[in-house]
């Protein structure tokens, strides 16, 4: 059975900015065998991409998608708005829905 994680982030994020947090504060470094793919905390991820009104950020099969993808959004609120609406989902089951300004008030 194959589990699909799926970050969709309904803002305009600038994704070299994105980017460029998780390198620096993360660790996050480019996929070695996969193409348009990082890995953070040693979990791997397809690069973000934009699709349609949000910008997606997949999972590889079976793996989890790294909790950094979501924190370097909270703890920077340069990169989007608190209106921004997350939604994380693996395959069709809701793991998580919420805006970042509530997950920011949360910390």
């Amino acid at each position: 059975m194959s589990i699909r994680e799926n970050i969709e982030l309904f803002c305009n994020l600038d994704l070299t900015k994105y980017l460029e947090v998780l390198n620096q504060e993360f660790e996050a470094q480019t996929h070695p065998t996969q193409a348009d793919a990082f890995i953070v905390e040693g979990i791997p991820f397809y690069t973000p991409k934009v699709q349609d009104d949000h910008i997606s950020v997949l999972g590889f099969n079976k793996i989890p998608l790294p909790y950094p993808l979501l924190r370097a959004l909270i703890e920077h609120p340069e990169l989007a708005p608190d209106d921004t609406v997350v939604r994380w989902t693996q395959e069709q089951g809701l793991i998580l829905e919420s805006t970042l300004g509530e997950l920011r008030e949360l910390r």
